[in-house]
């Protein structure tokens, strides 16, 4: 070991770390032994040694900051990287683990497999099982060593990752052998049997070569069944060829096409089908016989072939306080990423989170800090904080702040965002988040700050979805939500249309404000959806379909306030004690709630919010609302057509607080916005003169930022 003393502010990015102190430095290194001291030049071989030496060391003398250096290498995993409460620091003696070069340090959860282990396929049955291409194409691999012991089987029913283990192949994750190929679908419209609760489904599919594939090795149908917010993949009971009629193994709760917003049709694609093994990046395991058969991509380098097993989180930590890990690569698991529990004061910088089949990062405790990390190939959510005390109000302090998540709930694609935050008081700030099927945010509880972030080609492939979503509880109350960039949902997918929300307060959700946020090619963008006592100011939209929804389901819902259906809006307060303090103090108009008409959106503010250009609509807005809207707060609210396309009704002046301006024929508002370029309105004195108000936004610190970790903003 040996001992340095670290300059001032060398540790500047984190706030709760002494500017200068005595440092014990261990170093891991995969060239390291078992019977290593720890120094640069006998390194240990195993995090686990290091931090026993930091426990021994720590009983000597605790007066000091010990620092775990991980020199450049892949680190395979067989189970968990364990901290407990023995292995906490101090504010101002912290223990860090951090790479010798950022990134160079990698963690996997997986087994490497050689190249060179994947041979042509020789088996006859196999060979007949092949498409003729295929055949020529597809190599076998023996992991009968790398799978010990018998495989679980794959579940009737499942969302999110199917059962382990999972190939990557350089970085990427490969697709489970699939009909139609990846990004495709096939639908149904027709039913034979809903199902439901304790009866599998069925309907009326006719293709011939369904009645190919081997039903006994089991087949899969990924779909979604009733809603286009709920996905789930369901194992086939068998198919009827002469009726041409698919009869499911699984259950699916809602049934089959119970009714939802979109299409009449539902959609589903087949998979782990070894007669579908047909296309460069597919694979497929034949589980009994550990034999894994894939189609290798033509241009790939094959230099990291992983087989993704670990299925607990690659670190776990619990009860820790005053722990850093700085600029570690976490990648190929098949369970969670990092799990931190009843954690305090706890800093992740500067890592690189990929390839993990469930939530990569996931927090629960006080005072903790993910920073300029980049998590991206996640299989559910990104990055969830949850802390604080809702029933008394004590902020959680949690803080996720420059990260860059993108290509996330790519196994669970429904309700998997780039964030999940609940409890009270937690913040998500200067974030970029893009490229998901579903959400960006789901959030729930009290007093978190979302601000500052970018969102954008997210909503790719669902429905009746916001890119920020909380719904159905009247106790989420204090959430703030200000400054954030959203455009151009839907991306690639299904493409911007009136079933994506930018901000999406669902069933009743009442107590946000929503303050300076910018959207753009946005879908719905703002939907209060019955809620109370939200206040919605100083907004921008432009080319959106929808600018504005906001409705009377509280009014007009008959499931509103009743237990069963998730609603139970009364009985959650009552869990809050919501008419005594804390609650009755910071939150008396919820304490008042029950004796004010409760089913009437009440005690919303619409304010200095500014809408440019709405495709299909300004003002969404039904009969219950309009009568109730005299008894709101609305004023100074502008809406525009710089063309003069619009229906009049879109941009009627009969609500009060709004106005609208619209072009002449052959006269369009010249907005004076350089390519239209929505981060750039104020240079728009046209804009600003339309509404003052939004100058106020910082749109030069929207995004990520440079810092000691992020050296770089990425493109947009």
């Amino acid at each position: 070991m040996k001992h340095v003393w670290l300059a001032l502010g060398y540790f500047c990015f984190v706030n709760s770390v002494s500017t200068s102190f005595a440092e014990t430095a261990f170093y891991v290194s995969t060239s390291g032994r078992a019977e290593g001291s720890g120094s640069s030049w006998h390194p240990f071989a195993t995090l686990e040694q290091a931090r026993d030496a930091v426990r021994r060391a720590k009983k000597e003398n605790a007066k000091q900051s010990f620092t775990v250096i991980v020199k450049d290498g892949v680190y395979l995993l067989s189970d968990s990287f364990k901290l407990t409460e023995e292995d906490s620091g101090t504010e101002t003696y912290p223990v860090i683990y951090k790479a010798s070069k950022q990134g160079g340090a990698k963690l996997y959860g997986g087994a490497l497999l050689n190249k060179k282990n994947f041979k042509p396929v020789a088996d006859e049955k196999i060979l007949a099982c092949l498409q003729p291409e295929a055949c020529k194409n597809v190599l076998v691999c023996d992991v009968s060593q790398e799978l010990k012991g018998n495989l679980p089987e794959i579940p009737l029913a499942y969302k999110g990752a199917v059962v382990g283990p999972f190939l990557y192949v350089d970085g990427q994750p490969k697709t489970i052998a699939r009909w139609p190929n990846k990004g495709e679908w096939v639908s149904f419209s027709k039913v034979v049997d809903p199902g439901r609760d304790t009866q599998p489904g069925a309907f009326e599919f006719k293709d011939a070569r369904m009645a190919k594939w081997n039903m006994a090795d089991g087949v899969w149908l990924h779909g979604y069944w009733t809603h286009d917010w709920s996905d789930e993949v369901l194992k086939v009971a068998r198919y009827e060829a002469d009726k041409g009629v698919v009869r499911l193994a699984g259950i699916h709760g809602y049934g089959l096409m119970a009714g939802t917003w979109g299409k009449k049709e539902r959609r589903f694609y087949a998979l782990n089908i070894l007669e579908e093994l047909d296309a460069p990046g597919e694979w497929y395991l034949d589980r009994k016989a550990k034999q894994l058969y894939y189609y290798p991509e033509p241009n790939a380098k094959h230099e990291e072939i992983v087989l993704a097993t670990l299925q607990n989180p690659l670190i776990v930590a619990k009860r820790v306080k005053h722990v850093q890990i700085q600029g570690l690569t976490f990648a190929y698991n098949h369970g969670d990423g990092l799990s931190l529990q009843d954690c305090e004061s706890m800093t992740i910088a500067g890592c690189m989170v990929r390839n993990i089949a469930r939530t990569a990062i996931s927090i629960h405790g006080s005072h903790n800090r993910v920073q300029s990390c980049d998590i991206f190939d996640i299989g559910a959510t990104g990055i969830m904080l949850n802390g604080g005390d809702r029933q008394t109000l004590v902020n959680g302090n949690n803080v996720a702040e420059n990260n860059h998540v993108y290509r996330f709930g790519q196994f669970s694609r429904t309700y998997a965002g780039a964030f999940g935050v609940q409890g009270c008081g937690n913040v998500v700030r200067n974030n970029v988040m893009h490229d998901a099927p579903h959400t960006a945010i789901l959030y729930g509880g009290n007093e978190h700050l979302i601000e500052l972030n970018e969102i954008y080609n997210v909503q790719q492939e669902t429905g009746d979805v916001g890119a920020f979503y909380t719904g159905r509880d009247w106790t989420s109350q204090g959430n703030v939500v200000r400054y954030n960039y959203f455009h151009d949902l839907g991306g690639g997918g299904q493409g911007q249309n009136e079933h994506l929300m930018g901000i999406y307060l669902d069933d009743c959700d009442s107590g946000d404000t929503l303050h300076g946020n910018l959207f753009q090619r946005a879908g719905r963008a703002l939907f209060i959806g019955g809620g109370r006592d939200n206040t919605v100011t100083c907004n921008l939209v432009m080319d959106s379909l929808i600018s504005f929804h906001f409705d009377s389901r509280g009014m007009t819902w008959k499931q509103w306030n009743q237990s069963g259906d998730g609603w139970n809006l009364e009985e959650k307060a009552e869990k809050m004690n919501y008419k005594n303090p804390p609650w009755s103090t910071r939150y008396p108009r919820l304490a008042e709630t029950m004796n004010n008409a409760p089913r009437e959106p009440l005690g919303n503010v619409l304010k200095n919010n500014l809408l440019i250009d709405s495709k299909s609509q300004a003002l969404a807005f039904d009969k219950q609302v309009r009568d109730v809207f005299p008894k709101l707060v609305s004023e100074n609210n502008r809406l525009v057509d710089t063309v003069g396309t619009n229906k009049a009704s879109q941009l009627s002046s009969e609500l009060k607080g709004f106005e609208g301006d619209v072009a002449k024929a052959g006269q369009p508002i010249d907005l004076g916005l350089p390519n239209r370029d929505i981060l750039q309105f104020k240079k728009s004195p046209v804009i600003l003169r339309m509404m003052p108000a939004l100058a106020e936004i910082p749109t030069e610190k929207i995004g990520l930022y440079v810092d000691a970790f992020r050296k770089t903003k990425p493109l947009r």
